[in-house]
């Protein structure tokens, strides 16, 4: 795959609910390899642009490409398939199976699995997460929080993702759990093959792990720059949604 071209293309994307504008006229990419931190406070509509990505809202308008084909219209389960995975908030993991058959399912499903890498890919999820080892046998739906957040990006990881969307993975977390999630982050280049993430969060915590941020406000873009360099000031301007829209480029 071509690394001059970003893996997620945003351009101009536009949601609205009626006559509510959720997201208003987003640009941004995010490169093989690299992780994007989307900043934001609770309703600036963080969720609605994942959403928007894998097509699961309508868009008003703007463009969606997965390197350089455009998927904007596709299917969400197409758009999934094409290697675009989004772990949502809330976890979602298949409660009555256990988290072994969660695995197997996830993989089987995405088909960018080859079966003869399916157990490897498993086994290489409980080396990221080892709470789940002893969890492997037990009903997803009887784990806790963190435990299912866990699983459900065990769940994307199987699926041999280029672009990994993940929406505020430590909403509601004990700090064990948090610490956990992120340590996974923080190691993804290892174990993920050069797929790109989009990491959606409230506070500060996805920073530490990410080459880029970019912060968003009332639906629209506050900043885009190297992460490291998005001040105090204008992320809390940003929260009481008083920040004037700015780019840095790196």
């Amino acid at each position: 795959m071509p690394t001059s071209v970003p893996a997620l293309s945003l351009d101009g994307v536009s949601v609205s609910y009626g006559h509510v504008e959720s997201v208003v006229d987003v640009t941004l990419t995010v490169g093989r390899g690299e992780t994007v931190a989307l900043i934001g406070p609770n309703g600036a509509g963080k969720s609605t642009l994942l959403r928007a990505i894998s097509n699961q809202v309508a868009k008003v308008s703007g463009r969606v490409r997965l390197y350089d084909r455009d998927i904007t219209s596709a299917a969400p389960h197409r758009i999934t398939r094409a290697g675009v995975v989004q772990v949502p908030e809330g976890r979602q993991v298949v409660a009555p199976l256990t988290v072994e058959e969660n695995l197997h399912l996830a993989a089987r499903a995405s088909r960018r699995c080859p079966r003869r890498e399916v157990r490897r890919a498993i086994d290489q999820v409980y080396e990221l997460f080892p709470p789940l080892v002893r969890l492997r046998a037990r009903p997803s739906g009887l784990l806790s929080g963190g435990e299912q957040q866990m699983v459900a990006i065990g769940r994307a990881l199987v699926s041999r993702p280029q672009v990994l969307l993940l929406d505020e993975p430590s909403m509601g977390l004990a700090p064990v759990m948090v610490e956990t999630i992120y340590t996974f982050l923080s190691r993804h280049r290892v174990v993920l093959d050069g797929a790109a993430i989009l990491l959606a969060e409230q506070s500060r915590i996805a920073l530490d792990v990410s080459d880029r941020a970019a912060v968003l406000s009332r639906g629209r873009l506050m900043f885009t720059g190297v992460a490291s360099e998005l001040a105090d000031d204008l992320l809390t301007s940003a929260y009481l949604g008083t920040a004037e829209s700015m780019e840095k480029t790196p």
